[in-house]
């Protein structure tokens, strides 16, 4: 169903210009996207900065009538490569901060306020996880990250990363395997 939702949005994206819906799928993917940009960052401010390129990014690429075969997948790529290019084009080293979450970095729908011993387990079980995806190799965080906190499917991982699905699942096993023996 969300497939046919974004295929509807995207007609009315190219084809009606209407911004409404380009809002509709902001709204529906910017606090993922947001997410995996953050965990590759070393400051909350670059990670704003991706972000928001990535989706100026996405409506030129919507503009310009090109196809989309996934919302999803294409807004990752677009995120992963703005990545690859801001390390790419940082002359400067910068002592790396360590990066904090805060309730809005990792939800949008838990507040403390309303849910409290719900949403701190919720935050130290996922400060847990992001603690141990560090110690990971890349290929195992990148995939781990999306399977797990993002919760997308092999498909769309592998879509994301331009490897196959079978590809995916071995590296998702394996970064699995690793994250256990880490205990």
């Amino acid at each position: 169903m969300t497939e046919l939702i974004d295929r509807y949005l995207l007609y009315r994206v190219q084809v009606k210009q209407d911004p409404e819906a380009f809002a509709k799928i902001y709204d529906k993917y910017v606090t993922a996207i947001y997410r995996f940009v953050i965990l590759k960052l070393p400051r909350k401010q670059d990670a704003e900065d991706i972000t928001a390129e990535t989706f100026t990014k996405f409506w030129q690429h919507l503009q310009s009538q090109k196809k989309v075969k996934s919302v999803r997948a294409y807004l990752y790529q677009i995120a992963r490569n703005q990545i690859a290019d801001f390390y790419r084009t940082r002359k400067e080293t910068e002592s790396l901060e360590v990066v904090t979450f805060e309730a809005d970095d990792t939800s949008t729908s838990i507040h403390e306020a309303s849910h409290g011993r719900a949403y701190m387990e919720a935050r130290t079980e996922l400060s847990l996880i992001l603690g141990q995806l560090d110690k990971l190799k890349d290929s195992y965080r990148d995939v781990l990250a999306l399977r797990l906190i993002d919760g997308l499917s092999f498909g769309d991982i592998a879509s994301i990363l331009g490897k196959s699905t079978g590809n995916i699942r071995v590296i998702y096993y394996r970064g699995m395997r690793a994250l256990k023996e880490q205990k």
